[in-house]
């Protein structure tokens, strides 16, 4: 895996989330860490993190944990669904930290293996630079072969 090309997926191919300032601390196999360094830009009306920016957090740290998983060439997560929890509210930068076990990643990849495509649920939590969990989340990816001609993974 080329975590080098990884990160700039994550961080370039999609243009808020570029603007966001979001970058990775750790991309490694079956872990990731990745961070928001909060600016002016992601507090709200009264001066907390958006809601919108701890949900791209959430949905691009299990994006980033499924390609260090699996790998970018066989199959695309795309967002399902997202519930999300919002605990306390911060104007600290904030962190989300993932990893799974290599059990768990075979017993999750092996029906989606098997259909060609299927559901990935996560569960995450963000914290902020206290250590603080501010919000939590379950995400539902789809997952799509990347051999279905309808879907194309973009990489910049």
């Amino acid at each position: 895996m080329d975590f080098d090309l990884l990160k700039t997926m994550l961080k370039d191919t999609i243009p808020w989330v570029q603007m966001s300032g979001i970058d990775a601390e750790v991309l490694e196999e079956r872990h990731v860490k990745l961070w928001v360094p909060v600016k002016e830009k992601h507090l709200n009306h009264i001066g907390v993190v958006y809601a919108g920016t701890q949900f791209m957090l959430m949905e691009i740290s299990g994006a980033a944990l499924f390609f260090c998983t699996y790998g970018v060439e066989r199959f695309i997560p795309i967002n399902k669904e997202m519930s999300i929890r919002y605990l306390k509210p911060t104007s600290k930068d904030i962190f989300c930290e993932l990893s799974i076990s290599e059990e768990d990643a075979n017993a999750r990849i092996k029906p989606i293996e098997e259909r060609g495509k299927g559901d990935w649920l996560l569960d995450m939590s963000i914290v902020d630079a206290d250590g603080t969990v501010i919000s939590t989340s379950t995400c539902n990816y789809y997952i799509i072969s990347l051999s279905n001609k309808d879907f194309q993974l973009k990489t910049g």
